[in-house]
């Protein structure tokens, strides 16, 4: 059964995330449930030497017509420190190239701290929750517990799908055929349809991991489903993408460098 997104779902059983020494997280006020640490490497292992490629697809609508465009992401497990704090993270190299052909060329550096609750990523000086464990359906919490908001603590933006555990197909992406994954979790921010100068404009993200392999696919997409008219009303046909963009990153391929 393939996860979908699920917009507006109220999760009950979590209500707070507290930040611990400034890189611990520790779940609080959990109700009716018992916090019992999983390992992190489940759903998110992180080897030195090791790497992930992804096939990617982004897509532009204007005016109803779409444009995609084909590359490929390559994420490498480069090295393991200790930050400022004395935490154990990893240094994750992200290279781009646009297609086999093509040499690889570093686009970007991420962070990961492995902790014995949350898997924590940083990226552009943006650290962010990306799991926490351990994974229960429905389960929410703030991704950006470590930003300055006020409302990090009780704000919950990101959650699990209702299928914890349960298997998951990869569509065909950069030449490799649909694949099924026995054991993921899916984790998606919730969706939103906001008015924006009269126009509804739709918006949402998930991403889904296998255990034992890490992130297998990620999605994200904002764009217009309706146009404003020359007398100003709206019209709106579902399924139409006025314009807008989409991004899909689909793993084809694992290994060692």
């Amino acid at each position: 059964m393939n996860l979908r997104f699920r917009p507006f779902e109220v999760v009950k059983s979590c209500r707070s995330f507290a930040a611990v020494s400034g890189v611990g997280l520790l779940l609080a006020g959990c109700r009716n449930e018992s916090v019992v640490p999983v390992p992190v490497t489940d759903y998110f292992p992180v080897v030195v030497g090791t790497y992930r490629t992804y096939a990617v697809a982004d897509s532009s609508w204007k005016n109803r017509v779409v444009t995609v465009t084909n590359y490929q992401f390559r994420e490498r497990v480069t090295e393991q420190f200790a930050d400022a704090a004395g935490q154990s993270a990893y240094r994750l190299v992200r290279s781009k190239r646009a297609n086999t052909g093509a040499a690889w060329v570093d686009d970007s550096v991420l962070v990961v701290q492995l902790l014995p609750q949350a898997v924590l990523q940083t990226a552009s000086n943006l650290r962010t929750v990306e799991l926490i464990y351990p994974p229960r359906a429905d389960k929410g919490w703030n991704k950006n517990a470590f930003t300055n908001s006020p409302d990090t603590i009780t704000t919950l933006t990101r959650f699990y799908t209702a299928g914890v555990g349960t298997p998951y197909t990869t569509p065909a992406a950069g030449g490799q055929a649909a694949k099924t994954y026995p054991t993921t979790v899916g984790a998606y921010d919730i969706a939103s349809a906001q008015d924006n100068d009269g126009r509804l404009r739709s918006s949402g993200y998930l991403q889904v991991y296998a255990q034992g392999i890490g992130r297998i696919m990620r999605r994200r997409y904002s764009y217009y489903t309706n146009i404003t008219n020359p007398d100003g009303s709206q019209t709106q046909t579902p399924g139409i993408i006025q314009m807008g963009a989409s991004r899909r990153e689909t793993l084809i391929e694992t290994g060692t460098l």
